[in-house]
């Protein structure tokens, strides 16, 4: 379990690097402001159909209120943010500890 959650926090941290130089290299090529994309855009460029499929089962199965303050705020974070952190957090999570040997002199 502890491997597969450091392999699953190896895919967030890439994809969190993928998304940050893509928004970089963008930013670049416009001559624009530097400007990082959400995870409501990217996601909805990618799959719209599984986005808006994942907020009518949130809004029938767990309850409206939940999704406009918690859900849309999460969609509005730049994409790199949201994997770079589950990806730290997954990672770290997955390592093993070590145990610390207490009658040890």
């Amino acid at each position: 379990m502890l491997f597969l959650m450091r392999i699953l926090g190896g895919w967030a941290i890439l994809a969190a690097t993928i998304a940050l130089v893509s928004d970089l290299t963008t930013s670049g090529q416009t001559g624009a402001k530097l400007a990082f994309s959400s995870l409501g855009k990217d996601w909805y460029a990618v799959s719209p159909s599984s986005l808006d499929m994942l907020q009518a089962s949130i809004e029938r199965h767990v309850a409206r209120v939940f999704w406009d303050p918690v859900f849309l705020t999460l969609l509005k974070v730049p994409a790199f943010a949201v994997f770079g952190v589950l990806g730290i957090g997954l990672y770290f999570f997955g390592l093993r500890r070590r145990r610390v040997n207490i009658y040890a002199n």
